[in-house]
């Protein structure tokens, strides 16, 4: 895979590729599975997901800076079980920020934050 260099605003995510390396400024993000079907009602895969966030970043983003952030996974389709993942992933790029909160269980958890 080679990464292309765009700015967020240029952001295309390739349809007919099911994982690719995406330059975004100095940074290089590795997408996997974009033909995986997440809303199999209208046909939409991660892939359309991804384009959407991706188009809507530029007004989306400055709300989100400086926010810890928790994804809602569905792993197996909007039909199967879900879970909520909190923690930074391991191993995480260096230029991923993240910060520490004090979860009710008594655990301290390294969240990641949104940024750009």
């Amino acid at each position: 895979m080679t990464a292309a260099r765009v700015s967020p605003a240029q952001v295309r995510i390739p349809d007919d590729q099911e994982n690719v390396l995406l330059g975004l400024g100095r940074r290089t993000v590795q997408l996997t599975n974009l033909h995986k079907m997440f809303w199999p009602a209208r046909g939409l895969t991660k892939g359309h997901l991804l384009q959407y966030y991706a188009d809507v970043s530029g007004v989306l983003l400055p709300h989100l800076k400086d926010r810890a952030m928790v994804m809602k996974r569905y792993p197996n389709g909007i039909h199967g079980k879900c879970f909520f993942m909190k923690r930074t992933p391991s191993p995480r790029p260096e230029w991923l920020e993240t910060c520490e909160i004090m979860h009710r269980s008594g655990n301290l958890i390294a969240f990641p934050m949104i940024q750009d």
